[in-house]
């Protein structure tokens, strides 16, 4: 189910009056009329009802209820406990913004772009549109794929400032070449809080990079003998370990 996601200047009131952007989305875009009820998340995660009660010169008038237990309660059952989180290489172009929507569709928690020693773009050469595009492709992403993870992009950082992997917290590095024989499987047979997960650029992982993710308990993952582009391996990545922790009690040991 689609859903409309509240702006940050949403207080809780009962009602709010959405910008240009927000109201042309409704109308122009989805078509709603006065009268259409939508499922609206704000931005903390709470969920409400929202009932479109006017379009006007100034913007699109939405009245806001607190939705029903069975909703709240509905949309936190829709996705498991265990976060994900990406730490994806920064690579040039759409193809970030492309990682980022496709991570928010399969259901990551948060993304934090990296710089690595074969990163195609680096900390010196980033300009500040790039964030506010990020958040812009996340809430788009959200609103169309109907997820009650509310993703958030994180500021970018090198790989050497990752936080180092927690007793609550397991971490996999994916890679093109056999490092280790377990299987994602056996990485993810415990109880986590959160599953971090860390996809290279194009070129691949450098030996240094590799000692950094090893000494901050990540662990490797073989991705077989096709060569994957970044964006798929990262859409690969975030679903397979997304799918496996839905379905644990399904395979996890007794």
């Amino acid at each position: 189910m689609k859903q409309f996601i509240l702006p940050g200047y949403f207080d809780g009131s009962s009602s709010v009056v959405l910008d240009e952007k927000d109201s042309h989305y409704l109308k122009n875009v989805l078509r709603v009329k006065v009268g259409t009820e939508l499922k609206c998340t704000a931005p903390d995660g709470s969920v409400w009802r929202g009932i479109v009660s006017r379009f006007g010169d100034d913007g699109c008038t939405m009245e806001l209820f607190p939705a029903a237990a069975e909703e709240v309660n509905g949309a936190a059952c829709s996705d498991v406990s265990t976060q994900v989180v990406l730490y994806q290489s920064l690579i040039k172009g759409k193809n970030m913004d492309l990682i980022i929507r496709q991570a928010v569709e399969a259901g990551a928690a948060s993304i934090v772009p990296v710089e690595t020693e074969y990163s195609q773009i680096h900390l010196k050469d980033f300009k500040g549109e790039k964030p506010q595009r990020w958040q812009r492709i996340i809430k788009e992403a959200m609103q169309q794929c109907g997820t009650s993870v509310h993703t958030t992009v994180e500021d970018v950082i090198k790989i050497g400032d990752i936080p180092p992997v927690s007793c609550d917290e397991t971490g996999l590095f994916f890679h093109q070449c056999p490092m280790e024989k377990r299987t994602i499987h056996q990485y993810l047979d415990g109880n986590f809080k959160k599953v971090k997960l860390f996809v290279g650029p194009e070129g691949g992982l450098s030996q240094k990079d590799i000692e950094i993710l090893g000494a901050k308990g990540f662990k490797p993952v073989y991705l077989g003998a096709n060569i994957l582009r970044a964006e798929t391996a990262a859409l690969y990545a975030t679903a397979i370990v997304k799918n496996l922790i839905l379905e644990k009690e399904t395979w996890c040991s007794k």
